[in-house]
């Protein structure tokens, strides 16, 4: 059993295996590590194999701090294959890719390594101890979230919403809102993302984050107008067998048309026609939520209303390997500071 680092002759291959594997997400896609390598420091795409078979592939970047510190982050990695023999050595495939991580983070100087795998099982928390990972204080990609199962027809999954939800995509309709799908428009949803940043006031990614991101064969910009006004946009991935839900943006005096709700309805339309069997929402506070999450009651029973009787998703959460602790100690202890 050996790691090595991946070629872009197998690309192809690569993206065969997450999306058949365990735990394969768009954010360890060939194509997600092309788009990353633009926007941060250094990325490495790994695979474990024996015999020439591949066993787990991972991507992970080198992300750069403030006060010229780093991290190396693996986002929802990383992805084993489904066979059986494969899942018996779990512990000793991640053995071996630590020990190549940490070598990155001696040669980087990096603070830490970051993971958060696309996974409910509790099989992690016993390879995180055996490692000697510790919670990190927030999760990086959402913890819990809301999947709709896709497979009913259009009108199954209408009846099944919450009868608000219904009343608001018909309210849309007849608005006359147009929903167009077009990525070429990454300019017009920046404009409604700094509107929605300054109201709920949040910081986010550049416009040249998401104009790169529409370039991505899997990504899809959905944006509702009037008047040949936009007035909501939403971008939407289409990988594997799911549909993702990740970024909206809203123009708020818009609000009592409902564009938002038929934004959503379109994309599921979308995503049933093209036989995908899930559609993520990409976050949502379960009940007595806390720190980050408690801030999302108000967008989560928004997404309940397509979605009522489904039950919210937990994963693992976001991990941590300290290789340096007292210069990260030092740093977020700084960083809090500065926030006050």
């Amino acid at each position: 059993m050996n790691i090595r680092e991946v070629t872009v002759e197998e690309k192809v291959k690569w993206n065969e295996f997450v999306d058949h594997g365990v735990g394969g997400s768009f954010l360890q896609t060939f194509e997600w590590s092309e788009f990353m390598s633009a926007h941060k420091e250094k990325i490495y795409r790994f695979v474990v194999e024996e015999e020439n078979e591949w066993l787990s592939v991972i991507f992970l970047y080198k992300s750069r701090l403030k006060m010229k510190q780093s991290i190396l982050y693996a986002p929802r990695g990383p992805v084993f294959s489904s066979k059986s023999k494969v899942q018996s050595l779990k512990s000793k495939v991640f053995e071996l890719i630590m020990q190549r991580i940490e070598e990155i983070a001696g040669e980087e100087g990096c603070l830490m390594f970051q993971i958060d795998p696309l996974s409910s099982s509790k099989e992690w928390f016993e390879i995180f101890d055996k490692f000697g990972f510790i919670k990190s204080e927030m999760d990086v990609q959402p913890k819990h979230t809301l999947i709709l199962d896709l497979r009913k027809s259009p009108e199954e999954l209408l009846k099944a919403m919450h009868p608000k939800t219904r009343y608001n995509i018909h309210l849309a309709e007849k608005k006359n809102i147009e929903i167009e799908v077009d990525n070429r428009k990454a300019d017009e949803f920046y404009k409604l993302l700094e509107k929605t940043m300054e109201r709920q006031q949040i910081s986010m990614f550049n416009k040249k984050y998401f104009q790169d991101m529409m370039k991505l064969p899997f990504v899809q910009l959905y944006l509702a107008k009037i008047d040949w006004q936009y007035i909501a946009a939403n971008i939407m991935i289409f990988c594997g067998d799911t549909a993702t839900y990740l970024f909206g943006a809203t123009d708020y005096e818009a609000r009592g048309l409902r564009a938002p709700f038929l934004l959503q309805w379109k994309a599921m339309q979308d995503a049933t026609a093209a036989n995908f069997k899930f559609y993520d929402f990409w976050g949502a506070a379960p009940p007595g939520a806390t720190g980050r999450e408690s801030g999302w009651s108000g967008f989560t029973q928004f997404k309940m209303g397509f979605a009522p009787k489904a039950e919210i998703t937990e994963y693992v959460g976001t991990y941590e390997k300290q290789f340096q602790p007292v210069k990260l100690g030092v740093y977020r202890f700084l960083q809090k500071f500065y926030r006050r």
